[in-house]
């Protein structure tokens, strides 16, 4: 097994969007490599992982299949120290892959239990661009590469092959040891990390807080990391809930502020349900009530007024003011509460 370090400069997109939601987190981007699409009999051989913060790319190779559980478990406990990873299909594909792959691995070393950790949370550029923006109509396909393409990228990538290709020259390193084998297949995954990290800037050409609100996001407070899966108006309610990503603890409780409230935080779920008001077709929440204070900066918002926050208008559900008044929740959660 081979981990290779290089220090890189480059940081993800500095824009507002980007910064809503990620400002304050650790955030690494991660690409792997595998012998096939199919977890239950391919093999992890080789993952990279840029840490923004530290300015750190780090490559993790398999230079035998046999080296999969050392080379895998040296690459999780990369990843899990992050809070967030952004990934292209990687909801699809490298996550459940890796997590599958290491159940198996951990079967076979542990029968009586699964030791496995806690993945952070995943944006997947590719969710976002296919689903909450325009390329999909004017580019021929949404391709890591076409996408690259589209933003300007092209001069930024050194690698020729694909990804059939790096299987092959894998098969072939691992019977030869060809040096040339081995820079080709770390060039190919190294340089797709370094141009999903340039990619993020795509999240501009997309309606990010609807992305967001439907894919989730993710909060962090203090030591605990969540997933806000789902949030919005529900009925006579402002539901927010997900997962707990780290630190998970159980807590239930029926107030936040002055206002009534449902309050449940058990195993790795949690929700939190506020009042909502309506009035002539609006979804409002009650600020004052639940005592938000400095917690928040949302009356900067134009439908925030007196102390009243409009979510909803008519049908039109506000995913910025509602994402940010989710956060906040939390936030004011772990600040009174917790």
């Amino acid at each position: 097994m081979k981990h290779i370090i290089e220090e890189w400069e480059e940081k993800v997109t500095g824009s507002a969007l980007w910064n809503f939601y990620f400002r304050d987190l650790n955030v690494g981007v991660l690409d792997i490599e595998t012998t096939g699409l199919n977890p239950s009999s391919n093999k992890f051989i080789l993952g990279c992982l840029f840490d923004v913060k530290e300015g750190r790319l780090h490559q993790v190779l398999a230079e035998r299949r046999d080296e999969e559980g050392a080379a895998l478990g040296n690459f999780l406990e990369l990843t899990e120290k992050m809070d967030a990873v952004v990934t292209y299909n990687g909801r699809h594909f490298d996550i459940p892959f890796m997590e599958t792959r290491r159940k198996k691995l951990l079967k076979e070393e542990y029968p009586q239990g699964d030791a496995g950790g806690c993945m952070p949370y995943n944006l997947d550029m590719y969710q976002v661009l296919n689903s909450y923006s325009q390329l999909r109509r004017i580019l021929p396909d949404l391709k890591q590469k076409t996408v690259e393409n589209y933003m300007g990228l092209w001069e930024t990538r050194a690698d020729e092959i694909s990804g059939r290709e790096s299987v092959e020259l894998y098969n072939h390193y691992e019977k030869t040891g060809s040096r040339e084998a081995e820079e080709k297949i770390l060039l190919h995954n190294n340089d797709d990390v370094r141009q999903l990290t340039r990619l993020t800037e795509a999240v501009t050409k997309s309606d990010f807080h609807r992305a967001m609100n439907s894919l989730g996001f993710p909060v962090k407070e203090g030591g605990h990391l969540l997933e806000a899966a789902k949030a919005g108006p529900v009925g006579d309610t402002f539901h927010v809930s997900g997962r707990q990503l780290r630190n998970p603890f159980n807590y239930i409780g029926f107030r936040l502020g002055s206002a009534p409230a449902e309050i449940r935080f058990q195993q790795d779920e949690f929700m939190i349900e506020v009042p909502l008001l309506k009035h002539r077709g609006l979804g409002i929440v009650d600020l004052e009530q639940l005592e938000i204070g400095e917690q928040g900066d949302l009356e900067r918002y134009p439908l925030c007024r007196e102390g009243f926050l409009v979510v909803r208008e008519g049908m039109e559900l506000k995913y910025r003011e509602i994402n940010d008044l989710a956060i906040t929740l939390i936030k004011v959660f772990f600040d009174k509460e917790a």
